[in-house]
């Protein structure tokens, strides 16, 4: 019975009860997240909604642990975050997840495959292993003739799709989008977002998506509304 029960028991790659909020500015505090509770299964892409002051960005940044929330559980892959030691952290940061921005991030100065080598890098492995990995990559997001390019001579597009390779490159669990076809036209949005449920479908990567697209909203295994603090399933 037990080890049916753990066959059948669903796997959530974040599970978040009653998180809570709360930015103070002198005597006066403001409420951002209000109690939300929501779970994301592994391996599914899923969007999020929501309009500007829903709270979408404090949640993302408490997911990626750039802030801590006032109150509430969060668990990624079953560890708890809150409370957790700086270390943690880092180590989650590092091993665990990749992020990708709607303005890119990438070093101009730096050609694609040194942008994507650099996690590799920067978590010690050795600069022969972390190109070949990049190179593997940009090939897996169709830019393998781009490889010495650097952001300035590359399209909005292509340099979302470096910045898509870098996430991926430490092989993450968990890739967090924020905006990630804001900048973009159609036919490149299009792209990006076929990248991402690769991700999800090929790679089982679980991919948590924010967006104000309402087209791509509605493109994930499961989409969520965020409203006044709140997550709706839609």
């Amino acid at each position: 019975m037990d080890q049916l029960k753990k066959h059948t028991q669903t796997k959530f790659a974040i599970d978040v009860k009653n998180l809570r909020k709360t930015f103070f500015q002198g005597k006066l505090s403001v409420p951002i997240l209000q109690g939300l509770s929501f779970q994301i299964p592994e391996k599914q892409m899923v969007t999020l909604m929501g309009p500007s002051g829903s709270g979408k960005s404090t949640l993302l940044n408490i997911l990626s642990t750039v802030e801590r929330p006032s109150e509430g559980s969060v668990k990624i892959f079953g560890q708890e975050l809150v409370g957790a030691t700086e270390e943690t952290f880092t180590e989650y940061r590092r091993n665990q997840i990749g992020i990708v921005f709607q303005f890119f991030h990438l070093f101009p100065y730096l050609t694609a495959k040194e942008n994507v080598s650099l996690p590799l890098l920067l978590s010690g492995k050795t600069k022969k292993f972390a190109e070949a990995k990049a190179t593997e990559f940009l090939d897996l997001v169709g830019l393998s003739h781009r490889n010495h390019f650097t952001p300035k001579e590359m399209s909005g597009g292509e340099k979302q799709r470096v910045s898509i390779a870098r996430a991926m490159v430490h092989e993450p669990k968990l890739i967090f989008a924020d905006e990630p076809t804001g900048n973009l036209d159609s036919k490149s949005s299009d792209k990006i977002m076929e990248l991402f449920k690769i991700c999800s479908s090929k790679l089982g990567i679980t991919v948590f998506l924010v967006t104000h697209n309402e087209e791509i909203g509605k493109s994930g295994d499961i989409n969520y509304r965020m409203l006044d603090g709140l997550i709706i399933k839609k």
